[in-house]
């Protein structure tokens, strides 16, 4: 079965550091690492869209040091990206209410989409200040504000208004650390995802775990809600 759009839920960051007899920062900080790692990857399975659940909208909930240290590691994790720039053929696009963070996280962010903006190899999505339900309550009030005298809107249509327009629905979702639920990633782009749970910590996810799961996504059968 082929895999074009792979979305990950990077979830054990904590778990992993404590497990490690680390501070949490450490968990995080090796994330960020893995990231990377599995990004230098991911062309060699021939995917066309990855997209990966970076930060929440429920993440700001955390305590003021480790927020801290999260945007510390963002804006490492943005100097990176656009010393890697010309390293790679991926275009890099970010989703989600970027307007919480300081002036010169968003600044890298635009020289980021502009310098990527007409790359052709894999589509990289950071899912930063996401919210499923944000998502689409964002996408119902454009509709509203741009559609007066609209009476309905087909399901296909509203994608359109998602912040995933134009973007193929993932094929194969993984989440690592071992939970089983979606904490509100994508949620009108899942409908039809077939979906992977693993045990590992995200600074534990290798190539090789990595391989598994798309192997073990080509042995399914996607039904799309048919009975066959």
């Amino acid at each position: 079965m082929k895999l074009d759009h792979l979305a990950i839920i990077m979830d054990g960051n904590r778990r992993w550091a404590h497990s490690n007899n680390l501070p949490s920062y450490e968990g995080h900080r090796k994330g960020a690492e893995n990231l990377w790692d599995i990004l230098k990857n991911v062309e060699n399975f021939k995917l066309k869209y990855l997209t990966v659940f970076v930060f929440s909208t429920e993440n700001w909930k955390r305590s003021k040091k480790e927020i801290s240290f999260l945007m510390q590691l963002l804006n490492q994790f943005l100097d990176e990206t656009i010393s890697k720039i010309n390293e790679n053929n991926f275009k890099v696009r970010f989703i989600g209410d970027l307007l919480p963070f300081e002036k010169k996280i968003k600044d890298k962010i635009k020289i980021i989409n502009k310098t990527t903006t007409n790359n052709n190899g894999v589509v990289v999505t950071l899912a930063l200040n996401y919210g499923g339900r944000l998502d689409i309550v964002s996408a119902i009030n454009q509709i509203l504000l741009n559609n007066k005298n609209l009476k309905s809107i087909k399901e296909n249509e509203f994608k359109n208004y998602t912040l995933n327009k134009g973007i193929p629905d993932p094929d194969l979702l993984i989440r690592t650390g071992g939970e089983m639920r979606l904490s509100n990633f994508l949620l009108w782009d899942l409908a039809y995802t077939e979906l992977m749970f693993v045990p590992e910590m995200w600074p534990d996810f290798n190539k090789l775990l990595l391989e598994n799961c798309i192997l073990d996504y080509a042995k399914r059968i996607r039904k799309y809600g048919g009975n066959n």
